[in-house]
């Protein structure tokens, strides 16, 4: 890399890119609804526009130290508001979690009782210190995004990366100024100055295209729980859970594998909804789909697929395996559902099971027989469970 480049041209540069980019997260802002994140973006991008403009003006006017402890306030602040950027992305407080947060507050407090001692009498300590702070900051961005559980992982390793460099580089700059304090090798500030403003460039363009895309990820998926899951269960909802029914089915086709479709009605509900009103039977219907998560593996299938109508689809081979849990499932629906919302409801639910027969020749035939079922288990006096034989599954 050339440190020859002529400086003033750099930060102009550097200037001018963080002003278009900051104008673009602020446009971002406006056309998304006011989302918080790229407003606090676009202030960091502002904010280190302002620090260098500050820090050009203090080098030419040879300005007081007011005005030193102005610029590194600044270009210290700019990395504090990338990273409530990520916080407000997250949707936590902006200086993060309470264990964080004191943290942050410690070293902020720390790092502005440095400036006002240093920047009267020391320029070189106070970016000492401008540098290190930074450098902390980017390090609580990359563990900040490291908590983030969500897909695809692309978007947050992308930024992860991009603050890994620019903390290093930080941190190099501060072992840069402590080895020429010591006196072990002169001091090359505008050289120094020269790399990071070349690095910055760099990375604040990768790092302008990395946030919106963290962020329009986490839109898309959020589209896609409004699309497939159930907006008062979150269980799939009936068209998503049709298609991983038949991705299921078809894979136990191609494996010789077996798997179970239960149907499971919940008995007299619209007498629930008459009496106690709707507001008690949507709490009924999100009890039974928690019970049914916490009794049914992760990796089967649920969904709700009518009105008081759940359905799941179940890898476990063992038929005993399965009448346990069915049998388990209606006992503490029952339990549950003696009293909701303070009214007795006396809430049962009838199930219906088929498993994967040679006769069923499409992921709907094993609904139906399950249907059938079902429609057994209500006949034979609700709050039971019953199951088809491959040989009943194939009568219409």
């Amino acid at each position: 890399m050339d440190l020859n480049m002529h400086l003033p041209t750099l930060l102009v540069t550097s200037v001018m890119i963080n002003l278009l980019i900051g104008g673009m997260l602020w446009a971002i802002y406006h056309l998304r609804h006011r989302e918080r994140c790229f407003l606090l973006w676009a202030l960091a991008c502002l904010t280190f526009v302002a620090g260098t403009a500050l820090a050009v003006v203090n080098e030419i006017t040879e300005a007081p130290g007011l005005m030193q402890f102005t610029v590194h306030l600044a270009l210290g602040g700019s990395p504090l508001l990338l990273l409530a950027g990520i916080h407000a992305l997250m949707q936590l407080p902006m200086a993060g979690t309470r264990g964080s947060s004191r943290f942050l507050y410690g070293a902020s407090l720390l790092y502005l009782f440095g400036l006002v001692v240093s920047t009267g009498w020391d320029p070189v300590a106070a970016r000492f210190l401008t540098a290190l702070f930074s450098a902390l900051v980017f390090s609580l961005a990359i563990y900040r995004l490291a908590s983030i559980e969500r897909k695809p992982r692309l978007p947050l390793r992308i930024l992860q990366t991009l603050f890994g460099i620019h903390g290093t580089l930080m941190m190099a700059q501060v072992l840069v100024i402590a080895v020429s304090v010591t006196g072990s090798a002169p001091l090359d500030l505008h050289g120094l100055l020269k790399l990071i403003l070349v690095n910055h460039l760099l990375l604040v363009s990768a790092t302008a295209m990395a946030l919106p895309l963290l962020a329009f990820t986490r839109a898309e998926q959020a589209l896609v729980v409004l699309a497939e899951r159930d907006g008062l269960t979150q269980l799939f909802n009936r068209r998503a859970f049709y298609r991983e029914g038949n991705l299921a089915f078809e894979k136990a086709r191609e494996d010789g594998s077996l798997i179970t479709v239960l149907m499971i009605d919940l008995d007299h509900f619209k007498q629930i909804n008459d009496r106690w009103g709707h507001a008690t039977g949507d709490e009924v219907l999100r009890i039974v789909a928690n019970l049914m998560k916490a009794e049914l593996r992760d990796d089967d299938i649920i969904g709700r697929v009518g009105g008081e109508e759940f359905a799941a689809v179940l890898r476990n081979n063992n038929r005993e395996a399965i009448e346990a849990v069915t049998g388990r499932l209606l006992q503490r629906i029952v339990e549950a559902g003696r009293e909701v919302d303070g009214v007795p409801v006396h809430l049962s639910a009838s199930i219906g099971g088929a498993s994967l027969a040679l006769e069923h020749a499409a992921f709907s035939d094993v609904m139906a027989s399950a249907d059938r079922a079902l429609y057994q288990a209500k006949h034979n006096g609700r709050n039971r469970a019953e199951f088809v034989t491959a040989s009943a599954a194939a009568k219409p």
